[in-house]
């Protein structure tokens, strides 16, 4: 597997968002909508590539000061559970804290802090309700 940086606008760009819509929308009812891509055209975009097919995303939103927002992190189902989604996040932090950033936020889907946990994040406040179901704000400091 590797990871590749992906050009926003790019025909790799639309087949992430066409995963993203399958793998984290379509499961609780919802479908991407041109409203949520808005202003993605400054965010990072990165894909976990397996014989030439996107098996996995996430996205980074530069946040200024050295701080990135993590968003929309998904790996194929038939591939959770392995590491891949451990990878990808580790990874991507690497290279961002490359290039200075030493803060990272997300909203994780409450069911996924775990997995955040484990590679450093800590909740922030009280859980909140987004696209439909509990999050939490995490945070990690530091870099990767």
């Amino acid at each position: 597997m590797s990871i590749v940086e992906i050009a926003h606008g790019s025909p790799g760009y639309h087949e992430m968002v066409r995963l993203r819509d399958l793998h984290l929308r379509q499961p609780i009812g919802l479908r991407l909508q041109p409203a949520d891509l808005a202003g993605e055209e400054g965010h990072r975009h990165f894909a976990l590539v397996e014989d030439a097919r996107i098996v996995g995303g996430l996205i980074a939103n530069p946040l200024g000061a050295g701080r990135a927002k993590l968003r929309q992190m998904w790996v194929h189902p038939d591939l959770r559970g392995q590491g891949h989604g451990r990878e990808l996040l580790a990874e991507v932090e690497a290279r961002l804290a490359g290039e200075g950033v030493t803060g990272f936020v997300l909203h994780a889907r409450k069911d996924a802090a775990g997995f955040y946990e484990k590679s450093g994040y800590v909740a922030k406040g009280e859980p909140f309700t987004e696209v439909g179901l509990p999050h939490l704000l995490m945070e990690k400091h530091g870099g990767a």
